[in-house]
């Protein structure tokens, strides 16, 4: 079978992640072919071919006429690719490129991958946006089938779009478990710095991901664990904004250049994070919404304990047997991680009082970073739950699903 994934880059973020993973799985069994929107270097490694379909991206400063002529663009584009390669399925991720990816349709048959919470993307606030929301509702149930990686994303859809129940399958994405313990190489000249304890997020740096609420945060427990280091990896538009904030905040930041002794490190993205990551006390999640966080299921896999924001899948990943839909307005001891509420996405002076969420999760790393016999707890737990993600888990769902599809 001839598939091809569509994505609009093979950048830093979850959704590229994801596509390169879906890439090396399908590959076992099918001819995969990458072809990304724009020209660009990719961040990812893949498996298959790849194709650059050389249309420029759209962005919010584009008026409403050029984004239209992008993406009947992008539509000439797509279709020719996919008769040239002769496509049996096309798998879309991004909400623009599923509505794209139906409407090129003719031989192949065209799947949705769905990675998001659609009704609370802010970047979907606007006229564009809103258009590409109607067009999900009328376009979305011509797709042959739609694949969201968590039960919430499903509800989402199905409650807000009208979306037939019918049509849609859950199926995670896909972790390589077993491969990420062979990376945790420290990079040459960091073993210094973490001889503190370190807590550590991954993230691009944009809205939904809430890096703010964890700059207060920590900078309220420095005032009783002065040892305690705070490491951020993943770049994006709010750079300059959190690297200000970290400043005012009266915290020692780390941009760039020679390890040293500071309270915040910025890390920018890194192709191998692993390291980082596998070395730390404990990895946090602030995002404001979440389908279902790759980086949480990484850490998990390299045995870090986590405490997560109840945004969405990180409930899935953490208290699979509770309801989907239920969210704690308290600290949460789950089976394999801890949920805490979600942040109000509120971006606070530095002088203001922390947030009643704020001060939980003050609370509840503290208690966390004191007790040891809880951190090794859930780090058994957490590399227990992290195999239900491996390849070999859920690959088999995939290949069941195109098996039924074609």
């Amino acid at each position: 079978m001839r598939i091809g994934i569509i994505i609009p880059s093979l950048d830093d973020s979850g959704a590229a992640r994801a596509a390169s993973n879906l890439s090396h799985l399908l590959s076992e069994r099918h001819e995969v072919h990458i072809i990304t929107v724009y020209r660009h270097e990719p961040l990812q490694n893949w498996s298959g071919d790849f194709h650059v379909l050389d249309v420029p991206a759209a962005s919010k400063e584009h008026s409403i006429i050029t984004r239209t002529g992008l993406f009947i663009n992008r539509l000439r584009a797509l279709r020719r690719i996919k008769s040239e390669l002769e496509l049996d399925v096309s798998i879309s991720i991004s909400e623009a490129l599923g509505i794209q990816n139906i409407l090129t349709a003719t031989a192949d048959r065209p799947i949705v991958n769905h990675h998001t919470m659609l009704s609370r993307n802010e970047n979907l606030a606007d006229i564009y946006g809103r258009i590409v929301k109607t067009m999900v509702r009328m376009i979305y149930p011509r797709a042959e089938g739609i694949v969201c990686v968590s039960e919430e994303s499903a509800r989402d859809l199905t409650d807000h779009y009208g979306i037939n129940p019918d049509l849609i399958s859950v199926i995670p994405n896909s972790v390589p478990v077993c491969e990420l313990a062979d990376r945790m190489s420290m990079p040459e000249g960091w073993d210094d710095v973490f001889r503190d304890p370190v807590i550590v997020t991954a993230g691009r740096l944009t809205y939904a991901k809430g890096h703010w609420h964890l700059l207060r945060v920590f900078s309220e427990l420095k005032k009783t664990m002065p040892q305690l280091k705070l490491m951020i990896l993943g770049d994006g538009e709010l750079r300059g904004y959190l690297h200000g904030l970290a400043r005012g905040l009266g915290l020692e930041t780390f941009t760039g250049g020679q390890p040293d002794d500071y309270d915040v490190y910025f890390m920018g993205f890194q192709r191998d994070p692993y390291g980082f990551i596998g070395h730390s006390e404990l990895f946090v999640l602030p995002s404001l919404r979440e389908a279902l966080p790759m980086a949480l299921i990484e850490a998990m896999a390299l045995g870090v304990p986590v405490a997560s924001a109840d945004c969405g899948g990180p409930r899935e990943i953490l208290a699979p047997n509770s309801d989907p839909l239920f969210k704690t307005d308290n600290t949460e001891f789950a089976d394999y991680g801890v949920l805490l509420p979600a942040f109000d996405g509120r971006k606070r002076g530095v002088h203001d009082k922390l947030s009643r969420e704020e001060r939980l999760w003050v609370e509840t790393i503290r208690r966390l970073l004191s007790d040891r016999d809880i951190l090794d707890f859930y780090s058994g737990r957490a590399r227990k739950r992290s195999v239900d993600f491996s390849p070999g888990t859920v690959k088999e769902r995939w290949f069941s699903f195109l098996d039924k599809i074609v």
